[in-house]
């Protein structure tokens, strides 16, 4: 394969036309791909050892110097675009100049690692692109070993979703599956379940948290199904102290993601 930049300079080219399509998630089944926008997305496919297509990149918008020469060492196929296509094809309204055709990835239970210090995150049919994002992102950033998508759920791989994770989708597995699937798992693994919710008995701060856990959140709008609920080990609150009347599924994964993290650091410190 020719390594050499190609130019592109039309909105009809049918790499441009195709990565436009990404947008839905029907043409990212079909074509077997997704678009990663921004620099950091980018270079975090690169690092992560993501099958990569092309890298797309506008010379006038990136400013981006580490880019710039990671583009230059790179053996994968480089395609330059002018400024005007490439803001065709960004989501961004402010573009970084580089983005990359990726691969989508043939994700299961079994690329999560579980060992005694495990833990996940699972969501329940969750519908808010940008919450799942954000999701992967605080997993990511409280060292956890990957997200469960359980049931029917928004795709990962959607630029919504992909911009709120600022590239934790390729260094954090994302597995989507059924709940018999996901209980199976927990079954063999004897992953302690912690569910959430507002009308819980039990506070998220004045309980233990065992491991391997997976921390499970239900649906944005009716909270955790029956089949999920009957399922848990337990079920905490987040108390709300002022006239909100309730969290947002990224920030109550990140107040439980890490008042765990601070239980074991106790612990481990004891």
């Amino acid at each position: 394969m020719d390594k050499q930049p190609i130019e592109i300079t039309s909105f009809q080219n049918p790499l441009v036309k195709m990565i436009r399509s990404l947008a839905y998630k029907k043409y990212r089944k079909r074509e077997g791909v997704f678009w990663a926008e921004g620099v950091r997305n980018t270079l975090e496919a690169i690092d992560n050892g993501w099958t990569i297509d092309a890298l797309v990149y506008s010379p006038d918008l990136l400013r981006s110097d580490l880019a710039r020469e990671r583009i230059a060492a790179s053996p994968l196929r480089k395609v330059s675009v002018d400024a005007r296509v490439f803001a065709r094809i960004a989501a961004s309204e402010l573009p970084q100049g580089l983005g990359a055709v990726v691969r989508l990835p043939e994700r299961s239970l079994g690329d999560i690692p579980i060992t005694t210090d495990t833990f996940v995150a699972v969501l329940e049919e969750p519908q808010d692109r940008g919450n799942v994002g954000a999701v992967v992102r605080t997993v990511g950033a409280a060292g956890g070993q990957g997200v469960i998508l359980v049931g029917q759920a928004v795709d990962p791989y959607d630029p919504e979703a992909l911009r709120t994770s600022m590239g934790a989708t390729f260094s954090v597995p994302i597995v989507n599956c059924t709940a018999d699937e996901f209980l199976a798992w927990t079954h063999t693994h004897r992953l302690y379940l912690m569910g959430t919710s507002a009308r819980a008995n039990a506070e998220f701060r004045h309980v233990d948290y065992p491991r391997p856990l997976g921390l499970v959140f239900g649906n944005e709008r009716v909270g955790l199904s029956d089949t999920l609920q009957a399922a848990v080990d337990i079920m905490v609150n987040i108390p709300i102290l002022g006239r909100a009347n309730s969290l947002n599924l990224g920030a109550s994964v990140a107040i439980v993601a890490y008042q765990a993290q601070g239980t074991w650091a106790e612990r481990d410190s004891a």
